[in-house]
């Protein structure tokens, strides 16, 4: 079935190609706009958004850039990566692809098989100069073997998002917990909490151990008539369940080069918190009942099922309400959504009453980038086309509309001139924090598509079934898997 979709979806994109052929296209005459001269006066635009987010893109800066340039845009949608690189495959004779949206797993991939060029090739030697504007770790990304290869659009990292009030309960009244959550520490590191512990009123400062006493202390106090485990992350069997393991991963101390072996010793501490904390009763089974994405925590956080979670900008904005009519706001009192930089992982060993091992207050950054295809029937008109959207107008327009995290050093320098309330600006205030702390690529590999299934299945086999043991787990099956696919 899953082979007989990707065929059915291949076979609905390359319809989507021929489309961009019609009307013009490449063997079209130049065409002019804003005083330059094209090669083309249509190209084809591929994006992967939200359903308002689409709809706003194209109503307000697409149209705008068909009017100032005198050209045609035909925007195109894509389900996943794999697809979109079936479609420029397929454009390789046609030329009619111009700007394709890219995640940033494929970032390093697209480029290693030709099917990006470089912004150099693309534009000339204006690009260092133009990519100035831009935050110089969305250019980073960007640049693979020391070359530009794409112009950024949004950036992103996970920041944690908890309910305030719930938090301070938490903070005034867990010990009464205490001899149980020792208890419950004991049967699983022989020891305990860590030595002279105590739970900080500040989430910024929090680690695992805080993490779990805070998740106990909620499962086992009465909310609104129930008791019910109140911390989550995504589960549904997609990637963002997989950025999620991965960021607990550079909590633990660990690298992307960790990531990909799947036996290494912080992706081995990671799986034993994932245990932990599934086995005594602190992530709210919904995550995987349910298969919760982040709909499925902004739902639950709506019902009151979640007081904690790791989430996005966007997220965010979506939780608490924001500037979109389709941001309706997921919390009875917005101003009760509190923010703060992720936890600190630590192993949950100790030794002389302290963790054997400390990690960071550690995220991921993920997002997306322009790159222009090779098969361009206009590079120049491409590379305008991705400055037009990410230009200081638009893209202020546009981070204000969905909590997108800025790009721009104009905006990230000015918050308070682009975010008029001061929760948004507490949002991107965090993630800039976050950043600041300290944040990692995803892997970028060819095979991440395979690594992302493997962890779902190792995640849903050790973590919800108990089928493995971690160490059975990760040293006989899933370790072994990492590394054939690392070859």
């Amino acid at each position: 079935m899953k082979k007989f979709f990707s065929i059915v979806m291949i076979a609905m994109l390359f319809v989507g190609i021929l489309a961009g052929c019609s009307s013009g296209g490449s063997d079209s005459n130049a065409s002019k706009g804003s005083g330059k001269e094209f090669k083309t006066d249509e190209i084809t635009l591929y994006i992967r958004m939200m359903e308002a987010q689409d709809k706003w893109f194209r109503e307000n800066i697409i149209k705008s850039f068909e009017k100032e340039y005198g050209v045609k845009v035909n925007v195109r949608t894509y389900e996943s990566g794999v697809d979109l690189e079936n479609v420029m495959k397929l454009d390789k004779d046609k030329n009619t692809i111009g700007l394709v949206k890219t995640l940033h797993s494929d970032l390093v991939p697209y480029v290693e098989k030709g099917l990006v060029m470089d912004l150099e090739t693309a534009a000339g030697e204006k690009v260092q100069e133009d990519l100035k504007e831009y935050t110089d770790i969305s250019v980073e990304m960007g640049t693979i073997n020391g070359k530009p290869y794409y112009i950024p659009r949004k950036v992103e990292t996970n920041t944690l998002l908890y309910v305030k009030s719930k938090v301070q309960d938490a903070v005034d009244n867990w010990t009464k917990f205490e001899s149980d959550i020792q208890e419950m520490f004991k049967a699983e590191n022989g020891e305990g909490l860590p030595a002279d512990y105590a739970l900080e009123a500040d989430p910024n400062e929090w680690d695992w151990y805080d993490l779990a006493v805070v998740g106990y202390y909620w499962s086992n106090t009465e909310y609104d008539g129930s008791k019910e485990p109140r911390i989550a992350h995504r589960a549904q069997k997609y990637e963002g369940t997989t950025t999620e393991l991965v960021t607990k991963v550079y909590q633990a101390g660990g690298t992307p080069e960790d990531v990909l072996d799947m036996n290494s010793q912080p992706v081995q501490d990671m799986f034993k918190w994932e245990v932990f904390f599934k086995e005594n009763g602190i992530y709210n089974p919904g995550m995987w009942e349910e298969g919760w994405s982040g709909g499925g925590i902004w739902q639950a956080m709506a019902n009151g099922k979640v007081y904690l979670a790791f989430m996005h900008q966007i997220d965010a904005f979506f939780i608490h309400g924001g500037s979109d009519p389709s941001m309706t706001g997921y919390l009875a009192d917005p101003d009760d959504m509190g923010l703060a930089i992720m936890p600190k992982g630590v192993s949950m060993d100790l030794e002389n009453g302290q963790p054997v091992r400390e990690g960071t207050h550690g995220s991921q950054l993920a997002g997306f980038w322009w790159g222009i295809p090779t098969s361009t029937p206009d590079a120049e008109l491409s590379y305008e086309l991705a400055r037009w959207i990410t230009n200081a107008e638009n893209h202020k327009a546009e981070a204000q509309q969905f909590g997108m995290m800025p790009v721009r050093k104009d905006i990230v320098e000015d918050l308070g001139g682009t975010f008029a309330e001061e929760w948004m600006q507490e949002v991107f205030d965090v993630a800039n924090r976050q950043v600041e702390e300290g944040v990692q690529k995803m892997p970028q590999v060819p095979t991440w598509p395979e690594y992302v299934q493997t962890y779902l299945d190792a995640w849903y086999d050790i973590v919800v079934d108990g089928k493995y043991t971690v160490e059975e787990g990760l040293s006989e099956v899933y370790g072994p898997k990492s590394q054939e696919l690392n070859k």
